[in-house]
């Protein structure tokens, strides 16, 4: 027999004796279904579905609707985080079009807020923008220090996802808005203990944390792996 062909059939008798391995391990496990084992070997853990999808029976990741997101925040967290705002709907608008979803450029929204010194009800945006939803990050809390222990680092963000559906006939031509979701969230990041900030950054833990409620947030609205520490 050539060298190769013997080669050859060396490692399909390595692979399918690893694979009887696995699979014999798996079988013996107490408790456990062999075939929902099986399947989360192969093809990983299912997907959460979306909240949004859920209660709108409406899936944004199917390029019929585009989606804006804006966030608020209140005065005493825009004296301290002045960037908050626009940091949140860079990262959830960016974490949406990455999981199929049509978003509008969180930079235009960003120079749509400038310009106009903010928002007061979201039918001002669908007057400027071409789009069928808005999603509004309604935040109500946000801190990234722990109360009375400035050297210790923990995250908590609260507030509201309400979300906006723009009909373009409205009287006199112009476009209104009507509630079509909305959801509260709250987050405690870590959960057990705060940390110290002897061994991290304030700067680094704050990016991180604003990246991780940017996930939770951004997972409303497309079906995700489960997991998260939110």
């Amino acid at each position: 027999m050539p060298p190769e062909d013997l080669s050859l059939r060396m490692g399909r008798r390595r692979f399918v004796a690893a694979a009887s391995a696995a699979l014999s391990s798996l079988i013996l496990l107490p408790g456990c279904s062999f075939g929902v084992m099986f399947n989360r070997m192969i093809l990983g853990d299912p997907k959460v579905p979306a909240e949004f999808r859920n209660m709108t029976k409406i899936d944004l990741t199917k390029g019929e609707h585009t989606v804006m997101v804006i966030c608020s925040t209140p005065a005493a967290v825009d004296d301290d985080l002045s960037t908050l705002k626009l940091d949140l709907i860079d990262g959830i608008t960016r974490r949406m079009k990455l999981n199929g979803v049509e978003v509008i450029d969180p930079d235009h929204v960003a120079t749509w807020l400038d310009d106009h010194g903010g928002f007061r009800d979201p039918s001002e945006l669908a007057e400027d923008f071409d789009v069928h939803f808005i999603a509004w990050i309604d935040v109500q809390q946000f801190s990234f220090r722990e109360d009375n222990s400035p050297k210790l680092l923990r995250g908590r963000c609260a507030g509201f996802v309400r979300v906006y559906r723009v009909d373009p006939s409205g009287d006199n031509g112009f476009k209104f808005t009507s509630n079509v979701y909305e959801s509260e969230f709250s987050s405690t990041y870590p959960r057990l203990q705060p940390l110290s900030e002897t061994g991290r950054s304030g700067v680094l833990f704050r990016k991180e944390y604003v990246g991780r409620v940017c996930d939770h947030l951004a997972e409303k609205f497309y079906d995700h792996r489960p997991g998260g520490d939110f």
